[in-house]
C-alpha cells in the first residue's frame, strides 16, 4: 500500500490562489480577440475573465478534494494515525469550506456571466467584472485559515510510513537507543538513521526479508517512554499504533548495559506496560549489546523475563551475535501467518483469472 496521502497537493495561500487565477484572466483577456463591436467586445473580453477566474480557483480547489483520500475511508491504522498528526474534525470541516467555496464560486460565475450578457453599457460591463473579482476574493479569504490548516496537514500526513497492512509484520519495541533501529538494519534491508542519542527515530522505520519466497515485513517503532499514552508525544503515539493496529509478534528489546540511558528497572517497568497491555501477542524477548553489558544486569533482566513464563535471547546488534537464533524465531512465529496470507492471494489471483476465462 502507498501513503494514501502522498498525492495531496501543495495548497497554496489565499493571496497565492487570488494572485495567480487573476494573472491568468489578464493573459487570457490579452490573447483573446472578440468579434463585433465595442459592446460585444467588451462583454468577451469581461465575460472571459470571469469564467478564467473561476475555472482556475475550482480547478486548484477541486485537485485539493479530490487528491485527499476520505479519512473515514482509510484503514484503521492510518485513520489512528491521522489523528495523531492532525484533527480530524478540523481537517473535516477545513474540506468542506473547501467545497463550499467551490460551489460557490460557480453559482457566482454563473450569474454574473449572465448579467454581463445583458447588459448594454460598457462601463456597467467593466463594473460587474469587478464586483465578481470581489465577492470571489472574499470568498478565498474566507477560507484563507482552512486553507492554511490543510497545507500544514500535508505537510504532516505527506511522510506517513508506507507499510503493506496485509503482510504479517514483526514489531520492534522498546525504550529510545536500545538498538531498535540498528536491529531493524541487520535483520532487513531498510537504512534507518543510526546515532547515539535518545529519539533519533522520529517516525515508523520498516524493512523486509525475503527466506525461501515468502516476505516478512519488520518495523522499528519509536521509543517509548513509561508514562500514559495521554501524555506521549506525537512520535510515541505513532509507536503505540504501530502495536495496536500491525503487529503480529513482538521483538521486545532490553539494554541491560544501561547505555541507552534508561536503568534496568525502569526498562522492565516500562515492559509490564506494554507486555499487560499488548499480551495477546507472541512476544520475543532480546537482551542486547550483551557484548558489553554486566553479566550481573544481563542475568536480573533475563530472571525477571523467565518469571513472565518467556525465554530471552541474548543478542548483539551491532555485530550480529544471536541474530540467526532470533531470525529464526521470528519465522517460526510468523511464517505460519505469512503462508497463509501468501495462500490468499494465490487464491485471489486464481478467482480473477477464472472471472477473465468466464468473459
Amino acid at each position: 500500500m502507498k501513503n494514501p496521502f502522498e498525492k495531496m497537493p501543495t495548497v497554496l495561500t489565499a493571496d497565492e490562489l487570488i494572485d495567480k487565477a487573476f494573472r491568468r484572466a489578464e493573459k487570457a483577456a490579452s490573447a483573446f480577440t472578440p468579434k463585433g463591436g465595442p459592446k460585444a467586445k467588451a462583454r468577451g473580453r469581461e465575460e472571459l475573465r470571469v469564467r478564467t477566474v473561476s475555472n482556475v480557483l475550482r480547478d486548484n480547489l477541486k485537485k485539493l478534494l479530490d487528491r485527499t483520500p476520505g479519512v473515514s475511508e482509510l484503514p484503521e491504522f492510518y485513520r489512528e494515525l491521522v489523528d495523531t498528526l492532525v484533527n480530524r474534525g478540523q481537517f473535516h470541516r477545513s474540506l468542506g469550506r473547501v467545497n463550499w467555496a467551490i460551489k460557490t464560486i460557480r453559482t457566482l460565475e454563473q450569474r454574473y456571466v449572465e448579467k454581463i450578457r445583458y447588459s448594454r453599457d460598457p462601463m456597467e460591463i467593466s463594473k460587474l467584472r469587478r464586483a465578481y473579482y470581489g465577492r470571489i476574493a472574499s470568498i478565498i479569504k474566507d477560507i484563507a485559515d482552512d486553507l492554511e490548516y490543510l497545507n500544514q496537514a500535508r505537510n504532516a500526513l505527506k511522510n506517513l510510513p508506507v507499510i503493506d497492512l496485509e503482510l504479517p509484520t514483526v514489531v520492534i519495541a522498546g525504550h529510545p537507543n536500545v538498538g531498535k533501529s540498528t536491529l531493524l538494519r541487520a535483520l532487513t534491508n531498510a537504512k534507518p538513521e543510526i546515532a547515539t542519542y535518545p529519539f533519533t527515530t522520529k517516525g515508523i522505520n520498516v524493512g523486509q526479508f525475503e527466506e525461501h519466497y515468502l516476505k516478512y515485513q519488520v518495523i522499528d517503532t519509536p521509543g517509548l517512554l513509561d508514562r500514559p499514552l495521554s501524555e506521549r508525544n506525537e512520535v510515541e503515539r505513532q509507536a503505540v499504533l504501530a502495536l495496536k493496529h500491525l503487529g503480529r509478534v513482538i521483538v521486545y528489546i532490553f539494554d541491560p548495559s544501561e547505555y541507552c540511558g534508561y536503568p534496568v528497572s525502569e526498562q522492565t517497568h516500562l515492559f509490564e506496560e506494554i507486555y499487560a497491555e499488548f499480551g495477546e501477542f507472541p512476544f520475543i524477548v532480546v537482551l542486547n549489546k550483551v557484548d558489553i553489558a554486566d553479566e550481573g544486569h544481563i542475568k536480573a533482566v533475563e530472571e525477571f523475563v523467565r518469571s513472565k513464563g518467556l525465554e530471552p535471547l541474548r543478542i548483539s546488534a551491532l555485530n550480529g551475535e544471536g541474530l540467526d537464533e532470533l531470525k529464526r524465531h521470528v519465522i517460526e512465529l510468523v511464517k505460519p501467518m505469512v503462508e497463509e496470507q501468501a495462500r490468499k492471494i494465490m487464491e485471489k489471483e486464481l478467482r480473477k483469472y477464472r472471472d477473465e476465462l468466464e468473459l
